[in-house]
């Protein structure tokens, strides 16, 4: 049985590393010096070397006669690792052998001094995947190790793997690569092997592969095994599936001349003639990043054949960059995962991306997020604005009503003309898009926006801004999110923007000084009172959602 590739041409020395220069460098750097760590953490995407590299780190560590911190590959310990018969290389799949039973025996072996060699290297792939017994396990070995054991833990997942652990290694970052590196090493592996392709079918190859070089060799191979030398660009397309790459490029002609009829029949066209509709969708989004890389003047960066390029070239001379944008950010939502033989998404996206877009203006620029959106339920309709010429109130404090505001809705200086310079006026004008604008912010722990609608008044004096609540919890709510540094600053932030000043923030119960009775609706029933008398304690009280 042949050898496959990836397996056939995987690095033997840190200078065969492709695509991490900067991590051999340092490893190497490491072994010459005699300055290697007890551990080591891998970090990166799938088929970027992160094994290859730990299996080169063993040898160079072990090698009888290294060479500036390069192993020779010819001594008795490297044979044996190559060859995969080194009894001190220990590599080890996190994935199957992931529980405490399994790190426990490794703690009980790692005391044994190597059978030949100078170190014990242990290889734990995938480490992120083990419990979280057993990195409570392996972690006092990873502190204390034996002076005869190095560990290397790789890993597609970092943030899965616990600060404890990583903070008792040395990590690497290894990045995916590039593409013109994995198109190089794809020719120099068909020199290798005698093997005749055109450069246009190593490129598709590499760029398809997404910067997974193991996978780019893997697909050589299998082109290879359909096609046989020489290879040429088509039947990689073929081989792959991406012979709709011209109608994807007729597409976005249509899309970039809004041609709204004819880009429908394209999509038709493919639809009819069974093509696969999500290949046909990651082929468009492919060439509307050419375009958009093209509008911005990073040409450079695409990787296309010279007819291609060209074809695009022209394309983006009669695009604006913000139809571009607009079309991508389009075509990126259409949502082919359930309808994958449905042309309705695609069809939709074509006739979006061709309409004008309605300008529109904020006046509150979006406060930086400090959480994901969690927004429920449905808003009531605002109801008609007062008149803007309406004279400022006298009073000192002034009581503002709190009208529902309706989402993504204009802002009110568009249509009511400039701002107030009365601050009750402007924090009434500008409400609204202060609520809008934190929508989709939530802080500590509930969502900003929903708690701002929940005042049913507010009011501007002395330089601060005021709050009033009716439910008791909503205040706590709110109270509990402004005691939070982070949202605080966000909420003033915002504020102060909308009112173009230096305000301060507070929430009071509505109808006492500046507020009411402060009591909600469960503490105002006398039922509820009863039951709390005889022992029973509130779960839950049923208010507008805030979470």
């Amino acid at each position: 049985m042949s050898e496959v590739f990836y397996r056939k041409w995987r690095p033997q020395r840190f200078d065969q590393v492709v695509g991490q220069e900067a991590v051999a460098q340092t490893l190497r750097n490491a072994v010459s010096q005699d300055r290697v760590a007890h551990a080591y953490l891998f970090c990166g995407p799938r088929g970027t070397g992160k094994t290859s590299t730990a299996r080169v780190l063993a040898k160079a560590v072990n090698c009888l006669e290294p060479q500036a911190g390069e192993p020779d590959n010819q001594c008795a310990m490297c044979v044996a690792i190559n060859e995969s018969r080194a009894l001190d290389l220990i590599e080890i799949d996190a994935a199957s052998n992931r529980g405490i039973d399994d790190i426990r025996s490794l703690r009980e072996k790692v005391h044994f001094t190597p059978n030949e060699a100078r170190y014990k290297v242990y290889i734990v792939d995938e480490v992120h995947m083990l419990t979280e017994a057993a990195f409570n396990a392996l972690l006092k070995t990873l502190e204390e190790p034996p002076s005869h054991a190095i560990f290397v833990l790789a890993t597609t997942e970092a943030h899965k793997v616990p600060p404890t652990i990583i903070s008792r290694c040395q990590r690497f970052d290894l990045r995916r690569i590039p593409l013109e590196t994995a198109t190089t090493r794809l020719a120099s592996l068909c020199a290798d092997e005698g093997i005749e392709a055109s450069p246009e079918a190593l490129a598709l190859i590499a760029r398809t592969s997404a910067g997974s070089l193991r996978d780019a060799e893997n697909l050589l191979e299998q082109t290879l095994v359909s096609y046989g030398s020489p290879l040429g660009e088509e039947q990689v397309r073929d081989l792959l599936g991406l012979t709709g790459e011209e109608s994807a490029l007729e597409l976005v002609g249509h899309v970039v001349r809004k041609s709204i009829s004819e880009g429908l029949s394209v999509i038709n066209r493919v639809a009819s003639e069974g093509n696969d509709l999500r290949q046909f969708h990651r082929a468009v989004m492919e060439y509307f990043r050419g375009l958009l890389l093209l509008k911005s003047g990073a040409e450079s960066s695409l990787g296309y054949a010279d007819e291609t390029t060209a074809r695009l070239r022209s394309l983006a001379e009669g695009a604006t960059l913000a139809h571009v944008i607009r079309a991508v950010k389009v075509f990126a939502a259409a949502d082919l995962r359930r309808e994958g033989s449905s042309s309705l998404p695609l069809e939709l996206a074509i006739v979006e991306s061709s309409l004008a877009e309605e300008p529109r203006a904020e006046p509150v620029a979006p406060a930086p997020a400090v959480g994901p959106a969690q927004s429920r339920g449905s808003q009531a309709p605002r109801p008609p604005r007062p008149p803007p010429s309406r004279p400022a109130p006298e009073a000192r404090s002034t009581p503002v009503p709190n009208p529902r505001p309706q989402r993504d809705s204009a802002p009110a200086e568009v249509a009511d003309g400039p701002l107030p310079t009365d601050p009750a006026q402007r924090l009434e004008r500008q409400w609204d898009s202060i609520v809008r604008s934190l929508r989709t912010h939530k802080g500590k722990r509930f969502n900003l926006g929903a708690l701002l609608r929940s005042a049913t008044e507010r009011e501007v004096e002395d330089g601060a801004i005021t709050l009033k609540y009716p439910h008791t919890s909503h205040l706590e709510r709110m109270r509990e999110e402004m005691a939070d540094p982070q949202t605080s600053k966000v909420l003033k932030e915002t504020f102060d923007r909308a009112m173009d000043g230096s305000y301060e923030i507070r929430a009071v119960a509505a109808g006492q000084p500046g507020g009411g009775d402060g009591q909600s609706a469960t503490q105002r029933s006398n039922l509820v009172r009863v039951a709390q008398a005889m022992g029973a304690r509130v779960v839950s009280e049923k208010e507008e959602g805030i979470e």
